[in-house]
């Protein structure tokens, strides 16, 4: 998506932007939005995901460059306000990704009758535009630390409950709308630098913020405001504030914005987030570097640089002086003494023995030589509960941390207490980072597992794949197969509808396909895998879960 984004707003560039372009652009996005609606196969999810990255490429490019001709900076900013706004609202946010492609597409569709013919240039170009390598730098480092920050907030159950709850969605919607018409004011006022420095400050305080509990509820607050400020000024500076003449020249300028700020910024944000899974303090200051760095360069205020650089010289010092703070490693660090606490060894194994049936059940067999360094090894006296040698490959932090909190909702008849308590201070969380790293190195070889496992129908005992349904699978995935389990709602990503799909996984329908996926679950997503479950109770589950799909 961002390859072809990236390719089409260049393209977009080259040929010169006409309002035809935008109303294409929204046709084809629309479209695509109503077939992934209806269709589950991968090889047409890619064509769709192609064709968005295409549409959103020529329509941002276009409509930045000829956004001058056809309104001021205020109009922009409420658009992008009510844009904003319109995806927050109660009946459009919480809504199945199928009801959001119908919005999306019918959005796409009002906009596209909407888009009027090209206007005359009414921008007067600014006596000192900030260097463009400058506009570059300043708002990658914002995009990329919204984006980060916005992946953490919605693939954390309890931060997306807390800032994006349902009883917060008018909220959000209306600091929207109103810190984009605060942008557009200022900016229309020539405040171009305040504007970015307001946006960066407010992100990185709910960035900090969110990871606490008793300030989550004033991150909720910042974040939405902040992105709305930046976003009116990112979408008006191509035209407005880089020194073009024309929608050609502010065409280039767009589409090398979109293509590094937009496209490169977000896509690193969003790696960073699911790679360390929270925003590091380290990153916040350098971004707070380059802020100010570009900021200061671009300054001609005799008092404005100097001041700049005091704050770049205080915050270094800040960073020399300040103690390590709490990073991931000291996270699985503490969590493994939590493991040692709590008595988790007298229940669970981290052993995988060589050559046995735990291979298949619990993963790669352990080397004793790598167990033995461990001080003090953690090999376990009884298996009562399961191995947790790779456990990390095997389940989610979302999974880990209901589990912890209620085992038997998950784990039907489980022995195992609740740890709720863990979780009112930082001891659940580091608990989790520890059992998330195990067995990680594995996770090749697991793959290459399940590939050739297969069940065996011609030596299994016949159960009931309605019964094993409704113990092991109805509370996330519903009664129905439609989704709407019990715990559906704490998942970060809503489980699967195995009625209607989309089947991206399992698009061929084969048994063999769906019975890995449940034995084995789907590493890197939501999806656990019932590795204890006989050959017998995987057959009758797996028909099971075909027959809901062709009903």
């Amino acid at each position: 998506m961002a390859v072809a984004g990236v390719a089409a707003g260049f393209l977009a560039a080259w040929r010169g932007v006409r309002p035809e372009m935008i109303r294409a652009a929204l046709v084809v996005a629309g479209v695509a939005a109503l077939v992934a609606a209806f269709n589950g196969m991968l090889t047409i999810l890619l064509v769709i995901a192609l064709a968005t990255g295409a549409a959103l490429g020529v329509a941002t490019v276009s409509l930045a460059a000829l956004l001058p001709g056809w309104c001021g900076i205020g109009a922009v900013a409420l658009g992008t306000g009510m844009g904003y706004a319109v995806c927050n609202l109660p009946w459009v946010f919480p809504q199945s990704p199928a009801h959001q492609a119908w919005i999306a597409a019918a959005i796409a569709g009002i906009g596209a009758l909407a888009v009027p013919p090209a206007g005359d240039w009414r921008v007067a170009t600014s006596k000192r535009p900030l260097a463009f390598p400058l506009v570059l730098l300043l708002f990658t480092a914002l995009v990329w630390m919204d984006s980060a920050a916005f992946f953490i907030i919605q693939h954390e159950g309890d931060l997306k409950s807390a800032t994006w709850g349902s009883s917060l969605l008018w909220r959000n919607a209306a600091l929207h709308l109103g810190f984009a018409l605060l942008a557009g004011l200022l900016l229309s006022r020539g405040k171009t630098r305040g504007v970015p420095i307001a946006a960066w400050v407010m992100l990185a305080v709910a960035a900090l913020w969110v990871n606490d509990a008793s300030t989550r509820w004033a991150a909720g607050w910042l974040y939405p405001s902040a992105v709305s400020l930046y976003s009116v000024a990112l979408v008006v500076w191509p035209g407005w504030f880089c020194g073009a003449v024309d929608s050609k020249s502010a065409s280039w300028k767009a589409a090398w914005l979109f293509a590094v700020a937009g496209w490169f910024g977000s896509a690193n944000g969003i790696g960073m987030a699911q790679t360390l899974r929270y925003v590091p303090t380290s990153f916040i200051v350098v971004s707070a570097l380059v802020v100010m760095m570009v900021l200061s360069l671009g300054s001609g205020r005799r008092f404005f640089r100097p001041a700049m650089v005091a704050g770049i010289v205080i915050i270094c010092g800040w960073i020399m002086g300040k103690p390590a703070g709490k990073s991931a490693e000291s996270a699985v660090e503490r969590g493994r003494q939590v493991y040692i606490s709590e008595g988790c060894i007298h229940c669970h194994s981290q052993y995988s023995r060589p050559g046995s049936v735990d291979e298949t059940i619990w993963g790669t067999a352990a080397q004793a030589e790598m167990t033995l360094k461990q001080q003090p090894v953690l090999i376990g006296n009884r298996r009562q509960g399961p191995d947790l040698t790779n456990i990390g490959a095997r389940r989610s932090d979302a999974w880990l941390k209901a589990h912890f909190i209620d085992p038997r909702a998950l784990s039907p008849d489980s022995a195992m207490p609740s740890y709720a308590h863990l979780f009112q201070d930082s001891r659940g969380d580091d608990l989790v980072s520890y059992l998330r790293q195990c067995g990680i190195e594995s996770i090749p070889d697991l793959l290459a597992r399940q590939a050739a496992w297969l069940p065996d129908r011609k030596n299994s005992m016949p159960a009931d794949g309605k019964r094993l349904f409704a113990r092991h699978c109805a509370v996330c995935h519903g009664d129905d197969g439609a989704g709407q389990g019990m715990l559906a709602g704490q998942l970060p990503v809503p489980p699967i509808n195995l009625r209607d799909g989309p089947f991206i996984r399992t698009q061929d329908g084969k048994e063999e396909t769906i019975a890995r996926i449940i034995k084995f679950g789907v590493i890197g997503s939501q999806m656990p895998g019932h590795e204890t479950l006989g050959d017998g109770e995987m057959i009758a589950l797996t028909d099971y879960v075909r027959e809901l799909r062709t009903k």
